[in-house]
């Protein structure tokens, strides 16, 4: 089955992760650091790397929400930086619209679509029989709100993305200046093979 599959407008961030995929003292046995001197700048290379890592995964990998911007409904809405999360408490999804023939802002009720988190990325279909509700067209017009990663901890986040953090990380722990009097230092093949192994093409 053909699908037509709108590009989002925009995706931002509404809750960040309440912990990296990587602890400080992973990361400090990883780079053999053995003092506390710098524990506040490890924190923020991690929290950097893991940035990086999940753009260039097109992943989530610790409980995020995320907010999405459609200028309309697609036939099927699919979900950027998959895994959609499936812990209780990290479930919720709300798909904010503009109807034709109020022009007024609503909810859509739950009970109007089904929401498949098995599949990657995650997608929102309308109800079996039914089609998604009459809706007044205008950029940013449809606004949808989830939960992604694989979980609320690093406990089931995948072994190449804490690795490819931490390469990272350490990359960035060793280059700090923008510009050296080296040769200018890119995020190492090392690091991107890694990740290419968890990495997501399908969106777009």
């Amino acid at each position: 089955m053909s699908y037509r599959i709108a590009k989002y407008r925009s995706l931002s961030r509404v809750a960040n992760p309440v912990v990296e995929p990587v602890s400080v003292r992973d990361f400090k046995l990883h780079c053999r650091i053995d003092t506390e001197d710098e524990d506040d700048l490890l924190v923020a290379l991690l929290g950097a790397a893991r940035e990086w890592a999940e753009s260039y995964t097109c992943r989530t990998f610790v409980h995020t929400q995320w907010q999405m911007k459609l200028d309309g409904f697609p036939a099927e809405i699919r979900l950027p930086r998959p895994p959609m999360a499936v812990a209780a408490g990290f479930t919720a999804v709300s798909v904010v619209y503009t109807p034709a023939t109020s022009g007024v802002t609503d909810t859509l009720a739950t009970t109007e679509y089904r929401v498949d988190r098995l599949s990657q990325p995650g997608t929102l279909r309308p109800n079996y029989g039914q089609s998604w509700p009459a809706y007044l067209t205008d950029e940013n017009g449809v606004t949808v709100t989830w939960w992604a990663g694989y979980g609320a901890d690093a406990t089931k986040v995948p072994r190449a993305a804490q690795v490819g953090v931490m390469m990272v990380a350490a990359h960035l722990w060793k280059y700090r200046e923008a510009s050296t009097t080296d040769a200018l230092k890119e995020v190492p093949m090392g690091a991107k093979s890694m990740l290419d192994t968890i990495r997501f093409f399908e969106y777009g």
